[in-house]
């Protein structure tokens, strides 16, 4: 009976050893169907999370700023870099009587000028001081002030702006901050320009001399 007993007990283990193989067999077959880099253990397991080659990490795109329309004018900020153009130029005024005025274009600077490229108009305001009056699309402030620099010229014409079309009195001493016609420049293939005016004296015949500064406006 021992010996049955013992020839039993063998068997047993033979039969488990061979199943254990048989496993082990299995588990290698399958690891060597697995895919290459998968990190996947067995039925069951979930997909990792980690994007692969075909799923490369999206980047957030930077968004542009759509294109300025033509025949609209740039912004102008603090940033904004003027060019000299000229600087203190003396202009004397005088209109031929009360009822005539003496158009100014501020380009160059030059008095006298036609009304196709005038920016201003000097009229001699009789009975009145002397005034004034700026062409269209010229934009002004009188809240100018000596030595100013073109950004505070254009802060001044931004906050406090000349209505359109008003009449500007004029008197010793003051002083203006005028941004020239953007279409206009265009059109005559010249350069927009910010301009700093001051007028210097009026004489008792109404003669009028004033004494102005300029900038180029940068395109963009």
């Amino acid at each position: 009976m021992a010996a049955l007993a013992l020839l039993v007990a063998l068997g047993s283990a033979a039969l488990s050893w061979r199943a254990l193989d048989q496993a082990q067999t299995a588990r290698d077959i399958a690891s060597a169907r697995q895919p290459a880099g998968s990190t996947s253990t067995g039925p069951g397991t979930l997909p990792s999370s980690t994007p692969g080659a075909a799923d490369p990490p999206q980047t957030p795109t930077a968004t542009e700023e759509p294109p300025r329309s033509p025949g609209t004018p740039p912004e102008l900020s603090e940033q904004t870099v003027y060019e000299p153009k000229y600087e203190n130029q003396s202009l004397t005024l005088k209109p031929t009587d009360c009822f005539k005025e003496m158009e100014v274009d501020l380009d160059e600077p030059r008095a006298n000028v036609g009304a196709n490229t005038s920016d201003l108009a000097l009229n001699a305001g009789c009975p009145g001081a002397p005034f004034i009056r700026m062409a269209n699309g010229v934009e002004g402030s009188e809240a100018a002030t000596a030595g100013m620099k073109p950004a505070e010229c254009n802060n001044a014409i931004r906050s406090a702006p000349v209505a359109a079309e008003a009449e500007v009195p004029l008197r010793k001493g003051s002083w203006l901050c005028i941004r020239t016609n953007y279409a206009a420049a265009r059109e005559q293939r010249d350069r927009w320009r910010m301009v700093l005016l001051e007028v210097v004296t009026i004489n008792n015949d109404r003669t009028t001399v004033i004494r102005v500064t300029a900038w180029n406006i940068p395109e963009d």
